[in-house]
C-alpha cells in the first residue's frame, strides 16, 4: 500500500498531472469529433423512418422507439467514451469475452 502511494507521489513530480491533463484534453478533442459523427448516424437512422405512414409511426413510438434510439445512442457514447479515456491515459481494457 505504501509504495503505491510512493509511485503516485513520484509520478506528480515527474510531471504527471500535466500528462494527465494533456491526455484528458485530447480525449475530449476526439470524443466531441466522435459525439458528432454518432449524432449523424442517430439522425441518419432516424430519417429512415419518414418512409412510414403515420399509423406505423404513431404505434412505434407507442411501443417505445424513441427510447430505443434514446438508449442505443447513450450506450454508443458512452462506449466511445470510455474506450478514449482508456486509451489516452495508456490503459487496456478488454470487454466481456475478449480473450
Amino acid at each position: 500500500m505504501l509504495k503505491g502511494l510512493f509511485k503516485i507521489l513520484e509520478n506528480f513530480a515527474k510531471g504527471g498531472v500535466n500528462s494527465w491533463m494533456i491526455h484528458a484534453g485530447i480525449t475530449a478533442v476526439v470524443f466531441s469529433g466522435l459525439d458528432i459523427l454518432i449524432t449523424e448516424a442517430l439522425d441518419y437512422a432516424i430519417d429512415g423512418l419518414d418512409g412510414l405512414p403515420a399509423d406505423a409511426l404513431q404505434l412505434a413510438l407507442l411501443c417505445g422507439i424513441s427510447e430505443f434510439f434514446s438508449i442505443i445512442g447513450s450506450a454508443l457514447l458512452t462506449r466511445v467514451a470510455l474506450v478514449m479515456a482508456t486509451q489516452s491515459m495508456g490503459l487496456s481494457y478488454k470487454g466481456k469475452g475478449a480473450s
